[in-house]
């Protein structure tokens, strides 16, 4: 009766054993599942360059794999190389066979049309036509133009050398020289319009934005041509990722935060979509783009605008890639970690106002040269200081802690003040004047309140240099609210000017009120009732018992005992 069960059970692990030894790299790398042909079903779906690697510690890896099977194997069947990213790939509402697991991509309706014409005729590839819709309308073919077409050489090597001067130094994600490289290829026409073009348009975009000398119509022509080329592109690769988060910083400086927002999301959504950064990224265009540095720009860039607009991030479910190197004269590492302090800003209860004053001591201990980090950091105790706010119901806000936020509201004044002088409209320069004059009116001391007209007229100073209607709006706003303090203040003031007014000092005793026990005859001590003319007449009627039976506090007292 045993013996059948003890013969049924090695049946999974042969079955284990059964699977291919090989996988090619881009399912390594991708931890897909392959059948070991060349090419194999996934990279047929997914249109991957299928290619094997021979690796001499293969034997180890084996072992190594069957050692794990053997600790753990309720979580072994069908996983050839588990990662730490394989609980969240198998935690499904609903249970799926660890042996028939395949990743969501495979699942979809474009898939597994090519995976079916890869098994059948693998050169019937590029005929495949899959009915994503009706095709009633009209596809947009995007602009006409050619980018060389619209900006001359010398011009848009001088909006390159803005865009290096400003953005570049916080968003450092471009490779400067392949850049330049290409961009004189380009216009000597020995190069005709390609995917770099989304790219080249979005950075000269930016470039226009913190040109002064600019001129508008050609300012918009090159955003109307980078959006255009942006929107029907299929790129597939790392410029299509740089040129929407490129994009996300146009949007952020020109529009509204839902607009930011949005582009935002869809550069990680198109990180995702390319495994940019990852091992398996095959992409040979991106040369002039460092996709590390894109993707943690990326990252932190969608965690900064979601966290201002109050709006969820876009999570990567793919490996985080390396930590930026630094580089000379510029600030990403700064920006990364200006953004790994910010993930800290998660609303969990468990932080408490100790763990938050800590944060901002921390922020007020990091310095950089950069006035856009500058403004980040300050945007960032603003943000810290908001929750600590929201949380100092049952616990006071150190004035440690207090004086450090005011410091660094202050010092992104005076970095927004420099942006606005060098009119540069970096994102920050009115959002964080703004926000630390509504602090300082939260925070409503001497010594907070003393920074209001400073911040005041810089925000004053920003909306001269930079004239507009949501400005003019802004600071009309930031006056009632002002005011409104004002009049508050006022009306305290005159509830404290009542309170040391003197009283009407009594000036008719009489009004003391009758002694007990002399009520008979309703007659009442004073200073007058007793004179030095008083006679014995004066005491005929008078009522002596009643006289020294009354309860006359005045005359209390104790007798001491000599």
């Amino acid at each position: 009766m045993d013996n059948p069960q003890i013969e049924a059970e090695p049946a999974e692990p042969r079955s284990i054993r059964q699977r291919v030894r090989s996988a090619c790299k881009p399912c390594k790398d991708r931890k897909k599942r392959c059948n070991g042909e060349n090419p194999c079903d996934t990279c047929i779906g997914f249109e991957y360059e299928c290619h094997y690697v021979v690796s001499s510690r293969k034997r180890r890896k084996k072992d190594d794999s069957a050692a794990k099977q053997l600790d753990v194997p309720d979580h072994s069947n069908g996983i050839t190389f588990p990662t730490p990213a394989k609980p969240e790939k198998e935690s499904h509402s609903e249970p799926i066979p660890t042996q028939n697991w395949v990743s969501r991509e495979e699942y979809s309706g474009n898939a597994f049309p090519k995976i079916l014409i890869g098994r059948l005729d693998p050169g019937q590839m590029d005929r495949l036509a899959i009915p994503w819709n009706l095709g009633v309308g009209q596809e947009s073919q995007g602009p006409k133009q050619d980018i060389s077409r619209i900006v001359t050489l010398d011009q848009m090597l001088a909006l390159v050398d803005v865009y290096f001067d400003t953005v570049h130094q916080v968003f450092g994600f471009i490779n400067k020289q392949s850049f330049v490289d290409t961009i004189v290829h380009r216009w000597s026409g020995n190069s005709a319009p390609n995917s770099r073009d989304i790219v080249l348009s979005a950075v000269a975009a930016l470039g226009s934005l913190f040109d002064a000398g600019c001129p508008p119509a050609l300012r918009e022509s090159i955003a109307n041509f980078a959006k255009g080329l942006l929107e029907t592109t299929n790129a597939r690769s790392s410029l299509e990722v740089a040129a929407w988060l490129l994009r996300t910083l146009y949007l952020r400086i020109t529009s509204q935060p839902h607009a930011a927002w949005i582009a935002s999301c869809t550069t990680m959504h198109t990180i995702q979509a390319t495994d940019v950064g990852q091992t398996s990224d095959s992409d040979v265009d991106g040369d002039i783009i460092d996709k590390e540095r894109l993707v943690w720009v990326s990252r932190a860039s969608n965690c900064f605008i979601s966290r201002e607009y109050g709006r969820p991030t876009v999570e990567l479910e793919t490996t985080l890639v390396s930590f930026p190197t630094s580089r000379p004269g510029d600030f990403t590492n700064d920006l990364v970690y200006m953004y790994r302090l910010s993930e800290r800003l998660h609303s969990d209860e468990s932080y408490t106002v100790v763990d938050d004053e800590a944060r901002i001591a921390e922020l007020s201990a990091f310095k950089s040269d950069s006035d856009g980090i500058i403004l980040f950091k300050a945007y960032l105790g603003l943000n810290l200081y908001r929750r600590l706010q929201s949380r100092s119901v049952t616990a006071s806000v150190s004035s440690k802690t207090v004086m450090s936020v005011i410091s660094l509201g202050k010092d992104g004044v005076d970095a927004a003040l420099r942006f606005a002088k060098r009119r540069q409209p970096w994102w920050h320069v009115a959002n964080v004047t703004f926000q630390f004059v509504c602090m300082l009116l939260v925070i409503d001391t001497n010594t907070s309140l003393q920074h209001l007209g400073s911040a005041m007229n810089a925000l004053q100073t920003v909306a001269e240099y930079f004239p507009s209607r949501s400005l003019s709006e802004t600071l009309g706003f930031l006056r009632t609210l002002v005011k409104l303090t004002c009049d508050r203040k006022k009306a305290e003031l005159v509830y404290l000017e009542e309170s040391l007014k003197d009283k009407p000092r009594v000036t008719n005793l009489e009004q003391v009120g009758p002694i007990r026990g002399i009520a008979q005859n309703d007659q009442k001590l004073s200073g007058d009732t007793f004179t030095t003319n008083l006679n014995s007449e004066d005491f005929v009627n008078f009522d002596w018992d009643a006289f020294f039976k009354a309860d006359i506090p005045v005359l209390d007292y104790s007798v001491i005992d000599p």
